[in-house]
């Protein structure tokens, strides 16, 4: 079997990427055009739920329409795991579940008391084994999904409609390239917009620095803030698309600025254990990886499942492909000349990956004129009153030499 070369492998793993920071009016339904639709999936008392995998792994973060009497368990295969609760009122859960077989499509169901079903059963598959060689893998890129509503963000059933528009594409794997939240707390730029707005104390409540975020008032506020922003949008829509979600300066709360009166990065505690409680209840961390430490920092946390990474992930294909993604924003400094962006094991992880022989194609994230690109296959079949170009130059400018989110590609192909 060959190999993709580096034009169609681009190509297929970024033709369904996109960016939801786009007005509503450009996504209109036309009566002409309508989106692909198929069975009905039952999501039962399910609000959202997000999975990850790797070649013999499983982690799905799921959320609930309300509190669950008892410890729910998902069933995948012949296989059976308990539920660990994700916040402190058993309305967030996540499973995870190990010693999978590679490239194999499970059925998946979580069931309640006596077996009941909470939602209908579906499906997921792992990923090939790094030795397999895969003839073709495709994957979503986006970024900035996030932002509630009442801050004039795009209402969350546009948002959603986006994502299934994407997911038309069948990609194997999607990447939500950070901010996910839009809650920002100190940033004398974007705070009286949204987290410290008066409208944000209506809607959520205003958190108490000093107290702990996961049991007690600041979960109630949390959840108010964040629900909004995430668990509408998704939905269970990417119950059968892997999910890999990096974590950029919004998710911590704040706008990353510096000023003669603030510097909101490095974090602070208090936005670790936001970022933190919104990660573990919302979407899923990093499962491991063989070829990266398990102990780089934010990794192999004792709270978290066994082995995963809160900061640095691997999307592994076989010998086809590694993506490598990563979040600075906990291991940034201001230490004068000495400061960095990435932590030195970690920048020791990233430039052994990328010099690695095991496989094929190693990205660093995303390229931005395959985003660019493939915006076009996305935009015109959905139907606009604008054209694509202009949709291009409003929209999909060129990054900013200083993105923290690197959102230009690093690429390596093995002969």
């Amino acid at each position: 079997m060959s190999f993709a070369n580096r034009r169609e492998f681009l190509r297929a793993s970024g033709a369904a990427a996109f960016s939801a920071a786009v007005p509503a009016d450009l996504f209109a339904q036309s009566v002409d055009t309508p989106m692909p639709s198929g069975p009905a999936w039952d999501p039962g008392s399910v609000r959202h739920l997000l999975p990850t995998v790797s070649h013999n792994r499983i982690l799905v973060k799921a959320s609930f329409n309300a509190q669950l009497p008892s410890v729910p368990t998902l069933r995948v295969g012949e296989t059976s795991v308990a539920g660990r609760m994700s916040d402190t009122r058993g309305e967030f859960w996540h499973f995870h579940v190990t010693d999978l077989r590679p490239a194999r499509t499970y059925q998946l169901s979580i069931v309640g008391n006596q077996g009941r079903p909470l939602c209908e059963p579906w499906e997921l598959a792992t990923f090939p084994a790094p030795d397999e060689r895969p003839g073709q893998f495709r994957v979503l890129f986006f970024s900035c999904a996030g932002g509630h509503e009442a801050m004039k963000f795009l209402p969350p059933a546009v948002r959603n409609r986006l994502f299934r528009r994407a997911l038309s594409f069948q990609p194997q794997a999607a990447v939500a390239n950070g901010d996910h939240v839009y809650w920002d707390l100190l940033s004398p730029l974007t705070s009286k917009r949204y987290g410290a707005s008066a409208e944000a104390e209506k809607i959520a409540g205003k958190f108490d620095r000093a107290g702990i975020v996961l049991g007690g008032d600041n979960e109630t506020i949390l959840k108010r803030a964040v629900d909004p922003q995430i668990a509408p949008i998704y939905g269970a829509d990417f119950r059968s698309t892997p999910m890999f979600f990096v974590q950029d300066d919004h998710d911590y709360f704040d706008n990353d600025e510096a000023t003669d009166d603030i510097i909101t990065f490095p974090p602070t505690h208090f936005m670790l254990q936001l970022a933190r409680a919104t990660q573990v209840m919302y979407y899923p961390e990093f499962l491991p990886d063989v070829a990266r430490p398990r102990g780089l920092p934010w990794s192999s946390a004792a709270d978290r499942p066994d082995g995963v990474s809160e900061t640095f992930g691997t999307i592994r294909y076989g010998r086809l492909a590694e993506i490598l993604l990563y979040d600075i924003r906990r291991t940034m400094t201001l230490a004068g000349p000495s400061a960095v962006y990435v932590d030195l094991q970690a920048e020791k992880w990233l430039t052994a990956r990328m010099a690695a022989t095991d496989v094929v194609h190693v990205l660093d994230d995303v390229e931005v004129e395959v985003v660019r690109q493939s915006m076009r296959e996305i935009v015109q079949p959905v139907g606009s009153r604008h054209g694509v170009a202009d949709f291009m130059s409003r929209w999909c400018p060129s990054p900013s030499p200083r993105s923290h989110r690197r959102l230009a590609l690093r690429w390596r192909r093995t002969p």
